[in-house]
């Protein structure tokens, strides 16, 4: 058995193979269950930054794409656009097989909101200087039942961006795993957000730049849906804020935590804000210390860079929002322990094969397989 492994290691540092396959691809309509309709459908390799391999038009139910390589780290994602939304599924190819099967489930729209449940897990400020720095993040909930998709034109989701910021840092909807960069469409209602609201959780996180005046500040926050609770944190902990039905609840490194509870839609909250925002000085010393949770997706200006996102990286709560680096790192983390799965499933059926003297040819492509992955694990370790 060792003697084995030892072998395979060592052509492993010379050798990379790769193997390719069928891909199977189902289409369910999540709404009817029943088969599903495809407008478009795509391939994309992950790999070379999504790459379109192969792309179909009018697909009922079933699809299937010949030749998809294997090994490597290739990874893909499969996209189906119907009725004008598009859905999504990852695909990574296991080494053991030649022939893959995925579902990409898709729902019939509707323009009818309806359903939905909104909660904010935080609304965070920011004082320094002469401006507030706001991040907010708001949970959507699509409750449909039978699960439909809301989308209409220009959009289903309202959202409150103040008329007086001076920098619009972050806007991203999230719909699945990735968060996506998103703009507001103005309309006589107000700004609505383009993206289709799916069955399941949705999240919108944001975060800008307002003047502020250690006098007196308003801060608005116009609300569209109804909230039972939601938190509101604030730095420093001198600073004051006020409005009807805010509660103090906690101090935790160096954040001042408060609660608004039972807010109904149609409201617009005038937060009072004033005193002394924090220091550069003080800035620099906060983010000395050991304390991690909060990781902000994109880099600050630099002129606000020192005194803001050191600061921000103290822990207030499960991170305000979960930066590329991170979800790069999990998907490495990911690979790696799928690797490693699939070289010990690998390695028992090639010793198996050995001592059963099977089929020679099918012995080398075990080998194969076992190639890539050893050389696979090496390149990303």
């Amino acid at each position: 058995m060792k003697k084995s492994i030892l072998i395979i290691s060592l052509i492993s540092m010379l050798t990379s193979v790769l193997i390719a396959g069928d891909l199977r691809v189902n289409i369910v309509n999540g709404t009817t269950k029943s088969t599903g309709h495809a407008d478009n459908i795509t391939l994309m390799d992950l790999t070379t930054g999504m790459t379109p391999v192969s792309s179909k038009t009018n697909v009922d139910g079933t699809i299937t794409f010949s030749d998809v390589e294997a090994g490597g780290q290739t990874r893909y994602l499969i996209q189906v656009q119907y009725d004008g939304v598009s859905y999504t599924e990852s695909f990574v190819p296991t080494l053991d097989v030649n022939a893959w099967e995925k579902t990409v489930t898709v729902y019939q729209r509707s323009e009818q909101v309806s359903e939905l449940k909104i909660s904010i897990p935080y609304f965070a400020v920011f004082a320094s200087g002469d401006q507030l720095y706001i991040q907010k993040r708001l949970i959507i909930e699509n409750q449909s039942d039978p699960p439909v998709t809301y989308m209409a034109s220009p959009g289903v989701v309202p959202v409150h961006i103040p008329e007086d910021i001076t920098q619009l840092e972050t806007l991203t909807f999230k719909s699945g795993s990735m968060p996506l960069k998103t703009a507001p469409i103005d309309t006589d209602k107000g700004q609505m957000l383009p993206n289709p609201v799916k069955p399941g959780i949705s999240e919108i996180d944001m975060a800008y730049f307002v003047p502020y005046h250690s006098s007196g500040t308003m801060l608005s926050e116009e609300m569209f849906f109804d909230i039972d609770h939601f938190h509101v944190y604030t730095m420093p902990t001198s600073l004051n804020i006020k409005i009807d039905g805010l509660v103090k609840e906690s101090e935790e490194n160096g954040w001042m935590t408060y609660a608004l509870e039972h807010v109904k839609s149609g409201s617009m909250m005038n937060f009072e804000i004033s005193g002394e925002g924090i220091s550069e000085t003080q800035a620099q010393a906060q983010s000395g210390q050991e304390s991690g949770g909060i990781v902000i997706e994109n880099r600050l200006p630099v002129s606000t860079e020192l005194f803001i996102s050191g600061v921000l990286i103290m822990s207030i709560m499960i991170a305000l929002f979960i930066s590329i680096t991170q979800q790069s790192a999990d998907l490495k983390q990911e690979s790696i322990d799928m690797l490693k799965n699939q070289r010990k499933v690998l390695l028992k059926k090639y010793v198996e094969m050995k001592a059963s003297s099977e089929d020679m040819a099918a012995q080398d492509k075990v080998l194969h397989q076992l190639y890539s992955v050893y050389k696979t694990l090496d390149r990303i370790k």
